[in-house]
């Protein structure tokens, strides 16, 4: 743009030699020190000297103002001119600026021009809407027609009233309208309904434009559809909170439901019940006639249970054949009697599912709040433990707990009184089960899985004695045993000339958190000189609860040291993606319940193949467990699975049957 600028002091004119002659269509150094009078009335226009003249006598402060101006050429041209005045210690000083229009309307169509295509930009993919203080709309641009289903017309004089869909409540916009009443940007996420009535999510900024006041004169809303976005993490959270067959509440969903119906409770003093509930004989029709019939079984007993509860509590599916109820208020045990009696009555009628009568009958244990304890835990273990006498004298029945049920059951006992002398005398042993490349059949790593031969019951599962080994406050002693035996046996082969494959190794909550576990576990690898590349670390998302800051401080030490971590038994009601996120882990490993009985027609399918696809995005590892047919080999294969767990490969193994596959990395 032409133009210049120039100062007065003293009633001389003075120009900036750096800016344009064009303006004035004459050489400045020729006009700069003379009288400002004289060279604005010559080059300019009396009329402009005149208007200064009011700045150099102190009559004004300020002007703007336009004229026009003739060349020696005969071309008319626009000027704006501004002046200002200044008072310093040497006396006042005008400051003045001189612009050909001329430019500044081509500049002004550029910017125009610039501007449309913005706000062609922000049509394709922002909603865009302007309000008055009082909240109408004024501007609405075309997405926001397109996303809410509503002409501009009828947006327009309109509140946002008219796209509220009633899911927020008047306290989170009474908050949205103080802050921006305020003068500050507001940011949240808001659920509108369209016009055909169907809901649609946005991320919202609301910037208020402020007056010289600084006071709200309107409101420019930008908002982005993130709609999709808010759909996918709602799958992820019914994954998280939901059984996949039933749709009733998972194990996560109860537990968190009862610690906090149990806290209620006790600060109301109000009694409720719960009912453990085992299907009998339910195993053996689901391996006699499949799992689309065993789902189908699932899903006709969850509904029977949802009529009998109606709106008095809560039902979930905490196992395969294990459902629990919680009845929120009773005002005396005997009501639990009468549920468990009509559940009773139900179970007499036949399930007609998939072109078969079937018989099936329940196991119920009952506990009350707070006779059966006074915490989420206590009660819950309480009602299984009556569930498990039903089970194991007639079944087909249902008992409340009682004091004496939690010392009569002679085998926990026994098995918890001699789970020291067994680690005492070396009673527990390792085996190795194969994890395997589903590429080439290589097997690529193992898993040790710790066993106990009793003296008395001979061999035991883990999933017998790790639990009771917990609630005496032994799990961390067996632990230490089970990364030192590993250790030592990766040593040993290691001595005998074989390159170790990696082993992964279980460690419980209880353990991990333990004040000194990295450094005896650090110990452990020094002593037998173990390559942190030769053993894996095998953590489940229980550790996480509470504990997330401490066990990513404890997880970097341990990744710092060269080992990985893996994510065990994902999918077993306590997945999250929100700690896949924060946590920097290696492995996730797929619990088998999601991979039993897997085919093309099956909803575990896509849970599976989502779970694969999520690892992956997060640069996991994905290892499948429980793999026991080819058809749930070949699916999981074809999904771009990194590991496969089974026993379609291998059951686990002794520590001899172990050494041909340390020559050849392979099963055959």
């Amino acid at each position: 743009m032409n133009q210049v600028e120039f100062k007065i002091k003293n009633e001389k004119i003075y120009f900036k030699e750096q800016l344009s002659d064009d303006v004035l269509n004459e050489p400045i150094a020729s006009i700069s020190g003379k009288n400002y009078e004289y060279a604005l009335s010559s080059y300019v226009s009396p009329y402009v000297a005149k208007k200064f003249s009011q700045l150099v006598t102190g009559k004004q402060e300020q002007l703007h103002f336009h004229t026009t101006f003739e060349t020696k050429e005969g071309e008319t041209l626009v000027f704006r001119i501004s002046g200002q005045r200044f008072e310093s210690e040497d006396g006042a000083e005008i400051s003045g600026e001189i612009s050909d229009m001329k430019q500044s309307d081509e500049q002004l169509t550029l910017a125009l021009k610039e501007l449309s295509d913005m706000k062609y930009a922000l049509d394709q993919s922002v909603i865009l809407a302007i309000t008055n203080r009082q909240g109408k709309i004024t501007h609405a641009n075309d997405h926001f027609c397109d996303v809410s289903g509503y002409s501009r017309d009828e947006l327009i004089g309109n509140t946002h009233q008219l796209i509220n869909s009633g899911y927020h409540s008047r306290a989170f916009f009474k908050n949205m309208w103080r802050t921006i009443g305020q003068g500050n940007v507001w940011k949240g996420e808001i659920r509108n309904r369209a016009k055909d009535g169907s809901l649609y999510w946005v991320d919202t900024t609301i910037v208020p434009m402020i007056n010289e006041k600084g006071e709200p004169t309107q409101y420019i809303a930008i908002r982005f559809d993130i709609t999709d976005k808010k759909e996918n993490e709602e799958k992820i959270r019914h994954m998280a909170y939901f059984d996949y067959v039933t749709g009733l509440a998972n194990r996560r969903k109860f537990d968190e439901y009862l610690k906090r119906r149990t806290e209620i409770a006790g600060k109301n003093k109000e009694k409720f019940g719960i009912m453990f509930i085992d299907l009998d004989g339910f195993n053996y029709l689901n391996d006699t006639l499949g799992y689309l019939i065993g789902d189908q079984l699932l899903i006709e007993a969850a509904r029977r249970f949802k009529k009998i509860v109606g709106d008095r509590g809560m039902i979930a599916r905490i196992g395969e054949d294990e459902f629990v109820i919680v009845i929120d208020s009773i005002t005396d045990a005997e009501e639990m009697q009468v549920f468990a009696a009509s559940m009773m009555a139900d179970f007499k009628d036949p399930f007609f599912v998939g072109g078969y009568e079937l018989n099936l009958t329940g196991s119920i244990g009952i506990a009350t709040y707070p006779e059966a304890g006074r915490d989420a835990a206590t009660i819950t273990k309480h009602a299984a433990l009556a569930m498990y006498r039903v089970k194991g004298s007639s079944k087909n029945d249902y008992r409340f707990f009682d004091s004496d049920m939690k010392f009569s059951n002679h085998r926990s006992f026994q098995i918890k009184n001699d789970l020291r002398k067994g680690l005492d005398q070396d009673q527990f042993y390792i085996v190795y089960q194969p994890k395997v490349s589903p590429k080439d059949d290589s097997v690529t790593s193992v898993e040790a899985l710790i066993r106990w031969k009793h003296q008395e019951f001979g061999e035991l599962s883990p999933f017998e004695f790790i639990p009771l080994a917990e609630e005496i406050g032994m799990i961390n002693e067996i632990g230490d045993w089970v990364i030192q035996a590993v250790c030592k046996q990766l040593q040993s082969w290691a001595l005998e000339g074989y390159h170790p494959i990696p082993v992964s190794v279980n460690v419980s909550a209880r353990q991990f958190l333990q004040a000194n576990f990295v450094e005896t576990f650090f110990s452990h690898l020094d002593t037998y000189q173990i390559d942190p590349s030769w053993i894996q670390m095998e953590i489940t998302e229980s550790l996480f609860i509470d504990n997330v800051k401490y066990v990513q401080q404890i997880l970097e030490k341990i990744k710092a040291k060269g080992i990985k971590i893996a994510l065990d038994d994902f999918g077993t009601g306590y997945s999250s993606l929100a700690y896949l996120r924060k946590l920097d882990l290696d492995i996730l490993k797929i619990d088998r319940s999601l991979i039993s009985g897997i085919n093309d027609t099956s909803n575990q399918k896509e849970i599976a193949i989502t779970i694969i696809r999520l690892g992956k995005s997060l640069g996991m590892e994905v290892v499948a467990e429980g793999v026991e047919t080819e058809e749930e080999l070949d699916i999981l294969r074809n999904h771009g699975i990194d590991e496969i767990q089974g026993y379609y490969y291998s059951k686990p193994l002794g520590v001899s049957d172990m050494h041909p596959i340390l020559k050849t990395k392979r099963l055959d």
